[in-house]
């Protein structure tokens, strides 16, 4: 896998071999930031990616402009992979924390940061998990007004339990669905 654009375009990235992570397909991530261009400006954004994985959706999004990301995954062996792929990038420009994701929106939430970008592709396979990492991310308000969640999901969501979030887009893929968000607040 690689950064697909932007300042670090092409830097070839250390994924994970584990049941633990589920990378983006390239060609899931390729068309998730084109579709999230339509809808997104970079420049001076901070981003969330509670279940980072490799970091490669963090790392795209700083090479197209993001100004801060912060990332998280609980599991060791993916903090350490993204340790690895985040060297080379200014350490003003992320944050890597070790921490379940509940634990993460509370310090968040305590510290008053919030988001303009947040990437949810938690690796759990039942739906309600997702259910309630966006209710603990809207009770916490973590989103800014016209920030954006992208999700990946295995199953299609139930659009009716995602309160007051716009759906802007959603994409249907082989096994996995990709849907973007927005908060549009008056």
């Amino acid at each position: 896998m690689i950064v697909i654009s932007g300042k670090y375009r092409a830097r070839k990235l250390v994924t994970l071999d584990s049941t633990n992570t589920r990378p983006t397909t390239a060609r899931m991530k390729e068309d998730m930031f084109n579709i999230l261009s339509n809808y997104f400006v970079y420049d001076d954004k901070k981003s969330l990616d509670l279940f980072a994985g490799s970091g490669a959706l963090s790392l795209e999004g700083l090479s197209r402009g993001l100004k801060f990301a912060v990332i998280n995954d609980h599991y060791k062996p993916a903090v350490e992979v993204i340790k690895e792929n985040f060297q080379k990038v200014s350490q003003q420009e992320y944050v890597i924390y070790q921490k379940d994701y509940l634990d993460l929106i509370e310090l968040l939430t305590l510290k008053g940061d919030s988001f303009d970008l947040i990437y949810l592709d938690p690796p759990f396979n039942k739906l309600e998990y997702y259910y309630t990492v966006f209710e603990k991310i809207q009770q916490n308000n973590l989103l800014n007004n016209w920030g954006i969640i992208i999700v990946e999901s295995p199953e299609k969501l139930d659009l009716t339990v995602i309160k007051d979030l716009t759906l802007l887009k959603t994409k249907e893929y082989k096994n996995k669905y990709l849907y973007f968000f927005r908060l549009e607040r008056e």
